[in-house]
């Protein structure tokens, strides 16, 4: 009797299986949720840019035009949480001397950067005696399925850009 049970291979396939699934299991949910925080990152870089994009194609702005581009841009985002996204857009001046200022600034989620305070710009791009737009977001990325196997997620992308269709981007009753 004790051969044939050691014999006996009927339910091999059955233990094996449940072994094997809860590493499946893991393995897809994981998966899963990896590529939807490389889906979120890319939306964040498509935001950041819309963002920089549309401030600078105009030749002035106000504060309302500036908030109606950076709720525009949290569509971009759909359908992750709008909540979790810091925006600013900013203009930022360099001086003859080669000091980096903030001009205006508007946040969404967050305060704008304060007028007149130093910033620092990458030196491949600051140039004295020009202005910049600088758009920013700090996201955290909360994973959709409720298992939480990456955690949250914090991502940030910056993006710097010339005013197209003049110097500089005038801010009216923009802080």
């Amino acid at each position: 009797m004790t051969r044939r049970f050691w014999a006996d291979q009927r339910g091999v396939s059955a233990v094996e299986f449940a072994i094997c699934l809860p590493f499946i299991v893991l393995l897809y949910l994981g998966g899963y949720q990896l590529s939807d925080s490389i889906s979120a990152y890319r939306k964040v870089t498509a935001a950041t840019r819309t963002v920089a994009d549309l401030t600078s194609q105009s030749t002035s702005v106000t504060a309302s035009d500036l908030d109606t581009i950076l709720n525009a841009s949290t569509q971009i985002l759909s359908p992750y949480k709008i909540s979790a996204a810091k925006l600013t857009v900013s203009q930022i001046y360099t001086d003859p001397n080669g000091v980096s200022t903030v001009d205006w600034s508007r946040g969404l989620n967050i305060n704008a950067l304060t007028k007149g305070t130093s910033f620092t710009l990458p030196g491949t791009i600051k140039q004295n005696g020009t202005y910049v737009i600088v758009a920013s977001i700090d996201y955290t990325y909360t994973p959709v399925a409720g298992l939480a196997l990456l955690g949250a997620i914090p991502m940030r992308d910056q993006i710097i850009m010339s005013p197209r269709a003049s110097n500089s981007v005038t801010g009216v009753n923009v802080s």
